[in-house]
């Protein structure tokens, strides 16, 4: 895995970015504005599924890399958005455009499918708790759906891919960062101590605090990023490709949760002066 994450940290991120198995990267790369938003794509025989398919400004290229793979946008058999943020949800009208067939489902959460209504959608609401919290492809590939409550929203959940062994994150081990590559592995001792001595020997900007800074902001509490980390612990993912930020390798997963869970400035406990 380290050595895929090594041969891959020089892509063309301006095309669609082959994962494995099926499993396609199709987002947007900001250079800009350090926030990265990354749409997935699942191709299985003739159908697919598109993973927190991006803002409306985003479409042309997420929907132009889509195209590249080959897929015709009439096998999108699903939408799955893992919280209701613009930033993923707001081409869900685009999408039900180019898809045009009236079976096509939306899936989340209940609480989340309250505020999507507000986009206009208008496809098949299909709710995790009513799938029984999977996916099944015609295949038999499955999707599992893992709730982490309030990370960031109430409704918020992960989905493991179980061919591909990718854990798609949502907001969890993202981060808010310009020194962006797709494929990220930290540096073996990088977090063993603060100031990172391994990543200060390479003058390179330590990127474990990014992440730290990430999370403080979008999570609302310690206990609630812990919870969410501590439901997801023990799902044998291989990669975890996250909605911002840069796609991870396990080891890297692991220690970034670690350090995570240590964190008691998250949220509400993380407020300036001036917002309280």
């Amino acid at each position: 895995m380290k050595e895929f994450f090594l041969s891959n940290n020089k892509v063309d991120c301006e095309q669609s970015v082959h994962l494995g198995s099926g499993v396609w990267w199709v987002g947007f790369q900001d250079e800009t504005s350090g926030l990265h938003c990354n749409p997935y794509l699942i191709i299985d025989g003739d159908e697919a599924v598109v993973i927190d398919g991006g803002s409306r400004p985003d479409f042309p290229v997420v929907m132009m890399k889509i195209l590249e793979t080959g897929l015709n946008p009439a096998n999108i058999i699903a939408l799955i958005y893992d919280h209701y943020d613009p930033d993923l949800c707001g081409s869900i009208p685009n999408f039900e455009e180019m898809i045009n067939k009236p079976d096509l489902k939306l899936i989340s959460s209940g609480f989340s499918h309250t505020f999507i209504r507000h986009y206009g959608a208008s496809s098949q609401f299909a709710r995790i708790a009513d799938l029984n919290f999977h996916f099944k492809f015609s295949s038999g590939r499955t999707l599992e759906f893992i709730t982490t409550p309030y990370c960031h929203s109430r409704g918020s959940f992960v989905v493991y891919d179980t061919r591909s062994k990718i854990l798609f994150s949502g907001d969890l081990f993202g981060t808010y960062d310009k020194d962006w590559s797709l494929f990220y592995s930290f540096p073996d001792g990088c977090g063993v101590q603060e100031p990172c001595l391994i990543c200060a020997a390479k003058a390179a900007n330590c990127r474990l605090k990014s992440y730290k800074d990430f999370h403080r902001i979008t999570m609302p509490s310690s206990r609630a990023l812990r919870y969410g980390l501590a439901k997801i612990k023990d799902t044998p993912y291989e990669m975890v490709a996250s909605q911002h930020g840069s796609i991870l390798d396990r080891r890297s997963a692991l220690m970034l949760a670690e350090k995570l869970a240590q964190l008691d400035d998250i949220g509400i406990d993380n407020l300036m002066p001036e917002e309280r």
